[in-house]
C-alpha cells in the first residue's frame, strides 16, 4: 500500500510540473481527425490490410506519410520500416476430419464443424488413425498444483482440450484466478503445451462464453492464409492444430460412450486424470507455403536530453485481408480492429509534434504487423528493439477504440498490474473520470494485444479500452454495445466505418494516453510493476542493468 501511495504522489507532482505545456497539444486530438484516418485505413481500397499484400503496402505508406507530416523521424535505424520475416501457410479447405470408433465413423466438415491448419513448413500434413485423448484444460501449472498431462503419454496422439481454465469454469476465486482468465486459458498456451508434450494433433473445443467470441470468429480468423514467425531450430509443433465446435466435440465424446458435460465437470477439479477416448482421428490436407516479408512501421521523436530512453505507443495495422473464396462481402476491413487504434496513435503523434519542445526522452510510435496472427510484429520488435527494452520506459497500446461517445470511466485491461495506472489515474481525474477494472476478465484480453509482448519481457505496459458508463445512457448500455460488436462484427467483414459512430470517446481516451506518455517522457520516472505481479522480477533485472551502466 505504501508503494502505491508514493507512486501516486510522484505521478501527481510530475503531472503538475508539465501541465502548462499540454493544453495546445491535447486540444489537437480531435474526433474528426481520428475518423478520417479510420475511413482511409478501413476502406475497401486497402483490402483488409493483410500482411504481405498490396493492402500492406498502402497501409504502411499511409502511416509513414502521416508520421512524417507530423514531424516524426524514421525510427528503424534510419528507416521507417522494420522488416518482419514471416512464413505464410495456406491450408486447402477441401478436407474432412474423420473420427473412428469400433462401431461408428463420424465426419466433420471444414469451417462448419471444425477448423484445422498447421504451423509446420510442410506441403502436406496428415493424421492417420491418431488416438484421441481428452486432456481437460491441457494445463501444466506447478504454481497452481495442476497438471492435466500427469500420468499420460500423448506422443503421436491427438489431444482434445477445453478452452479457458478451471477458475472460469468453477468461478472459484481460489482456483487459478477465479473468473479472470490466466495465460493458461489462452489458445496460444494450449497449443504450446501440446507441442511440449509431443502431441501429433491438438484440437480445442470452442464455446462462446469461455472463448470470448462466437464460432464465426474462429472460422473466419483461422481459415485462409496463416502467418507465423520462422521457427527456431528444432522447434516442434503438432502436425495439425485446430478447433472443434462444441456440438462436434459432444458427438466425438458420445462416440466414446461418455458425456461431455460430465467430462467438463471432472476436468475442472484438482486431480483430474486425462482420459483416452478409444477413438482415432484422421485428417489430411495440402498447404501452399511462402516465405514473405512484412513490416512494422517505426517513427521516433528523439529525446532532447535522454534519447536512449523511450516511451512507446503501439497499435497494430493488420487485419485479415480479402478472402477470395468467400461469397458476398469478403473484405475484412477491420475498422475498429484496429484501424481505430492506429488512427488514435497518429493523432497522438500529431499532438507531440505540436509541443513547444521535444520531451526529454524519446517517444517511439510502433505500428505492428500480424497482431491478428499471434502478436507477431510486436514479438519481433521485442526481440529486435530499436531502443533496448531495459531502457524502454513503458508501452502504451491502442486497440479497438471507443466509437460510441464519452464515458465517465476508462477500462484498464489487467487492472492492478503496474504504476502506469497511477499516471493514468491522474490524467483521468483531469477529465473527471475514473479507472475501472476489465468487466469481462474471463475473455483474457490482457493476453490478446501487443502490449503483452512487452510485458513478457518485463516492460510495464498499459492497455486501456472504452469505459462502460456512457454519458447520457443507462447503466449496462455500454456492455450491450460491446457484446453486439463482438457477436456481429468482431473479425468479420462487417467491421466497417460507420458515419453514426461518435468518436468523441476515442478522442478523450487518446488524450489520456497522450498525457501519460508526454509526462513519462519528460520525467526521470521508471514505473514499476506492483508487488506480486508476474513480470516484476524481469523488470528489476532491467533496473539493475541500467544502474550498472550509470555507475
Amino acid at each position: 500500500m505504501l508503494c502505491r501511495t508514493f507512486a501516486g504522489l510522484a505521478a501527481s507532482l510530475a503531472f503538475a510540473a508539465g501541465a502548462a505545456a499540454q493544453p495546445p497539444a491535447v486540444a489537437s486530438i480531435q474526433a474528426q481527425d481520428i475518423a478520417q484516418h479510420i475511413k482511409v485505413l478501413a476502406s475497401d481500397k486497402f483490402g483488409g490490410r493483410a500482411p504481405a499484400s498490396e493492402g500492406e503496402r498502402l497501409t504502411i505508406d499511409y502511416i509513414r506519410d502521416q508520421l512524417e507530416q507530423y514531424g516524426v523521424k524514421p525510427g528503424a535505424n534510419g528507416d521507417w520500416f522494420q522488416t518482419v520475416p514471416l512464413v505464410k501457410i495456406t491450408a486447402d479447405p477441401d478436407t474432412t476430419l474423420t473420427v473412428a470408433a469400433d462401431q461408428a465413423q463420424l465426419r466433420f466438415d471444414y469451417a462448419n464443424d471444425m477448423i484445422v491448419w498447421t504451423e509446420r513448413e510442410a506441403k502436406h500434413v496428415a493424421l492417420k488413425d491418431s488416438p484421441l485423448v481428452f486432456v481437460g484444460y491441457g494445463i501444466v501449472a506447478p504454481e497452481y498444483d495442476w497438471n492435466d498431462y500427469a500420468g499420460v503419454d500423448v506422443h503421436g496422439k491427438t489431444v482434445v482440450i477445453l478452452v479457458n481454465d478451471p477458475g472460469y469454469a468453477t468461478r472459484n476465486p481460489d482456483l487459478f484466478t477465479g473468473r479472470a482468465m490466466t495465460y493458461y486459458g489462452r489458445w496460444t498456451y494450449k497449443y504450446e503445451e501440446a507441442a511440449r508434450q509431443g502431441a501429433a494433433g491438438a484440437l480445442i473445443i470452442h464455446e462462446t462464453g469461455p472463448a470470448g467470441y462466437p464460432w464465426k470468429v474462429v472460422s473466419g480468423s483461422w481459415s485462409g492464409a496463416q502467418f507465423m514467425l520462422p521457427p527456431e531450430p528444432d522447434q516442434y509443433r503438432p502436425a495439425v492444430e485446430g478447433w472443434l465446435t462444441r456440438e462436434s466435440a459432444r458427438q466425438v465424446v458420445a462416440a466414446a460412450g461418455l458425456d461431455l458435460g460430465k467430462l467438463e465437470e471432472a476436468a475442472a477439479q484438482r486431480g483430474f486424470q486425462a482420459r483416452p477416448l478409444a477413438l482415432t482421428a484422421s485428417v489430411a490436407f495440402d498447404n501452399a507455403i511462402a516465405h514473405v516479408k512484412s513490416h512494422n512501421v517505426i517513427g521516433i521523436i528523439p529525446g532532447r536530453e535522454r534519447p536512449d530512453e523511450a516511451v512507446i505507443y503501439s497499435a497494430h495495422w493488420d487485419h485479415f485481408g480479402t478472402k477470395p473464396n468467400k461469397s458476398g462481402d469478403n473484405i475484412y476491413n477491420g475498422a475498429r480492429d484496429d484501424a481505430s487504434g492506429v488512427a488514435a496513435m497518429l493523432d497522438i503523434a500529431q499532438a507531440f509534434g505540436r509541443l513547444d519542445q521535444r520531451p526529454a526522452r524519446s517517444v517511439l510510435f510502433l505500428a505492428t504487423t500480424s497482431e491478428e496472427q499471434g502478436l507477431l510484429g510486436a514479438k519481433w520488435y521485442a526481440a529486435h528493439p530499436v531502443v533496448p527494452l531495459a531502457k524502454t520506459v513503458a508501452d502504451l497500446n491502442l486497440d479497438i477504440m471507443n466509437v460510441w461517445g464519452k464515458t465517465h470511466d476508462i477500462t484498464v485491461i489487467g487492472y492492478g498490474s503496474s504504476e502506469l495506472e497511477d499516471w493514468l489515474r491522474r490524467a483521468a481525474e483531469q477529465q473527471d473520470r475514473v479507472l475501472r477494472p476489465d468487466p469481462e476478465p474471463e475473455k483474457g484480453f490482457y493476453f490478446r494485444a501487443d502490449h503483452f509482448a512487452f510485458a513478457k519481457h518485463g516492460v510495464p505496459a498499459l492497455f486501456v479500452e472504452a469505459g462502460v458508463d456512457y454519458l447520457n445512457h443507462p447503466a449496462g448500455w455500454g456492455l450491450q454495445k460491446e457484446d453486439a460488436y463482438t457477436r456481429e462484427h468482431y473479425h468479420k467483414p462487417s467491421d466497417e466505418f460507420r458515419d453514426s459512430w461518435n468518436l468523441a470517446g476515442a478522442a478523450a481516451d487518446a488524450r489520456l494516453l497522450f498525457e501519460v506518455g508526454e509526462q513519462l517522457a519528460d520525467s526521470h520516472a521508471w514505473p514499476k510493476w506492483y508487488a506480486g505481479d508476474q513480470f516484476k522480477a524481469l523488470r528489476e533485472k532491467s533496473a539493475e542493468a541500467r544502474r550498472g551502466e550509470s555507475q
